[in-house]
Parts: structure tokens; sequence; C-alpha cells
């Protein structure tokens, strides 16, 4: 069971909405079959660096009917308490340079974890598992990574509100957040006392935790590698399992403001639309920008001080739609924010203020 102190549990008890059900609550928590491993295994790719254990799924495809029924009793024995050897749950980390950005500094550089093989097939049969029941505790407007949801539903839902406010002459901004190592920041205890609140049940729980039972790392540099260390916090990119847990930990956040009368967004036909999201792009639809933006503010602040989410105020930045040149002045020194001039790029897409 996950301790957390009272201003945690409150929030959670206010932002999440959706619970498992029991049934739903124990498919998620049964006891993995060979059936699922061999699942798990068809539908990894080939052609991956291994994790530092150096077999590659490639050895686990080519003897899976000696492997597997071992590595199915390993797991079962997860489920009763058992912990997976340290060196299992080690990984090697390496960076990619991200493109356009200064490579002296180790901010423009992506981690990716190089996990050990048999921990992914873990980490894919806990993802299949979930990944069914994600269009229930998650919102539509989080698009990354749900099963049945693409980018271009979130492109599209911020282009009909361009569109919306340019026709109504509704007064509109866009406000694009700028999340700083969203997925390395994660506090392990607000995400398991979030998948706590959502009812996953104690099964699931011991396996997710067995993932994260004291991980190790060493980063490799130019081929060299450095001394291991421990992972104290993140959800490691390269995990299958980890796209799924990042959009629960962060649909908290969402709901707050979903539900926050303060929040304003532009009213469709049936629903306001408040925000687009996919994964920790987020763009929000903003109306009433000067009392919105601060009460956004707000709520990353209060977020991020029980999960560890942090904004990059200095890479967030603002399209005017349809303000006039008056109220755009108005509200300037309200935001720390950077201002575009006529057009913000949102997943690989130009948004642009004119009709």
């Amino acid at each position: 069971m996950i301790t957390y102190n009272s201003n945690l549990s409150s929030y959670l008890t206010a932002n999440t909405k959706m619970r498992l059900t029991s049934t739903e609550a124990s498919a998620l928590g049964a006891p993995i079959t060979l059936v699922e491993l061999n699942a798990a295994l068809k539908s990894t790719k080939p052609g991956r660096s291994p994790g530092p254990d150096g077999l590659p799924i490639e050895y686990y495809k080519q003897f899976r009917s000696s492997l597997l029924p071992h590595l199915l009793s390993t797991l079962s024995s997860l489920s009763e308490g058992a912990s997976f050897h340290p060196n299992t749950t080690a990984a090697t980390i390496t960076v990619i340079p991200k493109p356009n950005k200064d490579h002296t500094q180790c901010s423009n550089y992506r981690p990716i974890s190089l996990l050990n093989s048999d921990i992914k097939l873990l980490a894919r049969v806990l993802a299949d598992r979930l990944s069914l029941l994600m269009p229930r505790l998650v919102h539509a407007d989080q698009v990354g990574f749900i099963p049945g949801r693409e980018a271009r539903d979130a492109t599209t839902r911020v282009f009909s509100a361009i569109r919306l406010a340019q026709v109504r002459q509704t007064p509109m901004l866009l406000l694009s957040m700028d999340a700083d190592k969203a997925f390395d920041r994660v506090s392990w205890r607000f995400l398991f006392s979030t998948l706590e609140h959502l009812g996953v049940g104690d099964g699931f729980m011991k396996w997710v935790t067995a993932l994260y039972d004291t991980p190790t790392a060493r980063v490799r540099v130019n081929g060299a590698l450095s001394d291991s260390f421990n992972i104290c916090n993140g959800t490691r990119q390269g995990c299958p399992l980890s796209p799924l847990l990042f959009a629960l930990f962060l649909e908290p956040l969402l709901t707050s403001v979903r539900a926050n009368a303060t929040i304003t967004g532009i009213d469709g036909q049936h629903h306001t639309h408040k925000l687009s999201a996919y994964a920790d792009d987020l763009m929000f639809m903003v109306t009433k920008p000067s009392i919105t933006i601060p009460e956004i503010s707000t709520q990353l602040t209060r977020f991020g001080s029980l999960s560890g989410f942090h904004v990059n105020t200095d890479k967030s930045e603002i399209l005017n739609i349809t303000l006039t040149n008056l109220q755009c002045t108005q509200i300037r020194d309200l935001t720390p924010y950077r201002w575009c001039d006529g057009k913000l790029k949102y997943l690989g897409v130009w948004l642009a203020n004119t009709p």
C-alpha cells in the first residue's frame, strides 16, 4: 500500500473522476499467461538495441519454447511479493541529440533507456491489458498513445476552435505549454497514488512496483559507460508501459482544468473545449485570458508541487487568434510566456491566426 500525505490524497480524490470496476481490476491483475507472453513477444519488433544483459528480443523469439515457461514462472513469483534481481531492472541510457539544438547543452539530448528484453515483455503484457481501459480512464481531449486516438484529432480540435472563434468573433488566444523533461520528472509517489485512486488493484500494482523497485542505470556516451546510479523518479522512455502510465499521471491535472469555472474555453455545440493534449504537449484554448491564464498557472504550480511536473515558461508560447491589439497589450504583462508572431507550431503543424 502506498503512503501519501493529505494534500496529495485530497487532490487526487477531487481530480480522479473514473475508477475501475472490480471486474476490470481483476482482469488487469490476473495471472499472466503463456498466451500473453507469446503475444507480447510477437508484437515486439526486432532490430532494437538490447539492455545491459545483451540479450536481444531475437534471442527470445528464437528460443521461445524453452525460455518463456521460465520467464512466466519468474513473473508469477512477483505477484506473490518477490522482486526482480537488481541486474534485471538495470538499464543503459543512450542519448539522442535533439534536432536544431545546441548540442553542447545536456538538456538538448533525449535519453532513451535500453531495457532488458524480459522486463520489456512484462511491460508489454501490462500495456496490452491497460490499453483496453485507457479510452475510459482518459478524457477524449488527451490523444497521446490512447488506442483509437491520433495526433490529428488534437490538431483538428485546435483548428476547429480557431475557426469557431473567428466566425463568432470570440476573443481567443492559444497557449502552448512546454513541459520540462515531463517523463523524467514523474514522481513515483504521485503516479502510484493515482493508480490506487483509479482502482487498478493489488495484482497490477505489484507488477508495476516491481518494474520500479530500485532500478539503476548507466549512461553510454561515445562508447563508454558511466558508473551505475539509482533512478528515483520518471517513467522510462523506451518502456512499452511508460506512455500509458504518463497519460494516467497527467490526467488529474487536465481534469482540474476542465472542472475549473475560472478557466474558460471555446463553447462548441455540445462541450466547452479548453485544451488539447498529446501526452505532454498541451494546448489551451483561452477566451478570457486575463483571468484564465493566471488560473492555469496556479493549477500547474499546484500539480507540480505534488507530482514533479514543471513547465518551461521560456519555451511556452502564446498565439493571439482574435484579441484586439488593446486586449493583447492589457494582458501581456500578466503572462511570463513568449508571444508568437502570427503562427505557432503544434504537433508538427503550423497554426496561424489568419482566416
